[in-house]
């Protein structure tokens, strides 16, 4: 269904998307059902979230659960919550949006680390000034005894 529009990749479990995501990761999207053998929807997307913070987090589901859906979204920061059956025009605006989003989160950790790469480097040339200063000044002191003086009678 996607596959034409879309680099996808599957898996059967939440245990193989795991791993899938450690192989062959990053990913922009995942997309998850809430019902999976082993992991449901939720604590799958919750565990992609640790793995993987910048990728778009979406759950699919074939019934209506209010607290499911209030886990999921609570768990793994769902960015959508699509219900079954879901028709390739809505997946497919549901993706577009999504790799806007994962854009944004990618930026934005790129600009993040950049500050936080700035704030080091600053504060690595701070202990350096510091250390220039320390020494300037032992060096004052154990000059001062070495200084000429002429005194007459």
């Amino acid at each position: 269904m996607l596959h034409s529009e879309f680099k996808v990749e599957t898996a059967p479990s939440g245990r193989e998307g795991l791993a899938t995501i450690h192989l062959l990761g990053p990913f922009a999207i995942v997309i998850s059902d809430m019902r999976m053998p082993g992991l449901n929807g939720a604590e799958f997307l919750a565990r992609v979230r640790e793995l993987a913070p910048q990728t778009v987090r979406m759950l699919l589901t074939g019934y209506k659960d209010l607290d499911r859906a209030i886990q999921a979204v609570n768990e793994g920061q769902i960015f959508r919550y699509l219900t079954k059956p879901c028709g390739k025009e809505e997946m497919v605006s549901a993706i577009s949006l999504g790799l806007i989003q994962y854009r944004a989160n990618v930026e934005a950790a790129e600009l993040l680390k950049e500050a936080r790469e700035r704030e080091m480097n600053a504060a690595a040339r701070e202990r350096e000034m510091n250390v220039a200063a320390e020494e300037r000044e032992m060096n004052a002191e154990i000059d001062f005894p070495h200084e000429l003086f002429l005194v007459k009678e």
